[in-house]
């Protein structure tokens, strides 16, 4: 595992948990550890003894630690595969990809109870100027949501 696939492992989690509405200091953890990780490890495959070693610097903890092992052996933080799982997948898929907004995406499922891909893509459309989504974008976010519409389908 090389630094990058940790650093946006810790990415991820931080969108996932502010499409969730999580605890803001959590949040603003794991948008360090991301940092942190980009800025003070070496480049090159990881080691348990580098993760370890991250504990020593100031904001770096147990939680990030533990995750960071975990998925060093296992490929994977059970963490966002639970926040997987309680996020509709069109929503999980933007997330991952960071095509739109965490904050857009919660307010999109969570206050208009948008989930289905055809109805997130019409909301993003009617919203693209405000949102300030350029085309390209939204041309990224079409083919992903039709992708997330015709898996569900299968």
């Amino acid at each position: 595992m090389e630094k990058e696939d940790l650093a946006r492992q810790f990415d991820l989690l931080s969108r996932l948990l502010r499409v969730t509405r999580d605890n803001p200091f959590k949040i603003r953890t794991y948008e360090f550890a991301a940092k942190t990780i980009r800025s003070n490890l070496a480049s090159g495959e990881l080691s348990s003894e580098d993760i370890v070693a991250l504990s020593s610097i100031k904001g770096i903890g147990k939680a990030v630690v533990e995750k960071s092992l975990e998925f060093l052996h296992r490929s994977e933080i059970q963490k966002i595969t639970d926040l997987k799982s309680k996020i509709p997948n069109s929503i999980y898929m933007l997330t991952a990809q960071d095509l739109v907004d965490p904050e857009v995406l919660s307010y999109i499922w969570k206050d208009m109870g948008l989930t289905k891909p055809l109805e997130i893509l019409e909301f993003l459309l009617d919203k693209r100027e405000s949102l300030k989504l350029s085309q390209e974008r939204l041309s990224n976010i079409e083919a992903l949501l039709i992708e997330a519409g015709s898996s569900r389908a299968k």
